[in-house]
């Protein structure tokens, strides 16, 4: 900010010493006049512009809170286009109680079931959940957030026991994907 308004104040130092040449220099004072306003013109047009563009805050690169809802609420219903309504939500947790019956999954199998049902899922729902991935919310500001869109979970059917729904989400990992199934199964704290 302050090499920016050092600029400024050069550039005006400039202009000025510019505007007190000698007149004698120029045709008449007519001419003189004229060149002035549009010299004075230019450094005001740049003055702001350089102003401006130093002033920006770091506020602007940071998601506001309003475009974090709007991730969560977009996922939340390509989520339910892509894996509920398709039954592939339904198969996905079947699949892992059935593989972890016996012996319980370990974590880089279940990393692989969860990769593959990401890669079974419709290209509009990874592309917001892949967005929210890369906004890292914390797992208090995703429940946060998510909970404002209650109505939009279709889930509640299945069953949410530790080995069910509820202990896939828990034994995911610490990720989106653990916040998110906890919050499909409603397994989540409210």
């Amino acid at each position: 900010m302050i090499s920016c308004v050092l600029g400024v104040i050069l550039l005006m130092k400039q202009t000025f010493l510019e505007l007190l040449t000698p007149i004698e220099l120029h045709k008449n004072i007519l001419t003189k006049l004229v060149f002035m306003r549009k010299l004075l013109l230019f450094t005001f047009i740049l003055s702001f512009i350089t102003v401006v563009s130093c002033s920006k805050d770091e506020e602007d690169t940071k998601v506001s809170q309003d475009e974090k809802e709007y991730l969560v609420k977009q996922t939340i219903i390509e989520f339910n286009n892509s894996a509920i309504k398709t039954g592939k939500y339904e198969a996905f947790i079947k699949d892992v109680s059935q593989k972890s019956a016996t012996t319980p999954l370990n974590k880089a199998e279940l990393k692989m079931l969860i990769q593959n049902f990401l890669g079974d899922q419709t290209q509009k729902f990874l592309d917001v959940y892949y967005q929210l991935e890369a906004l890292e919310l914390t797992s208090e500001e995703f429940y946060g957030i998510a909970h404002q869109f209650e109505y939009l979970r279709l889930t509640g059917i299945l069953d949410k026991t530790q080995g069910g729904c509820c202990g896939i989400a828990n034994n995911s990992g610490d990720s989106l994907f653990k916040d998110f199934l906890g919050f499909t199964c409603g397994c989540d704290a409210a």
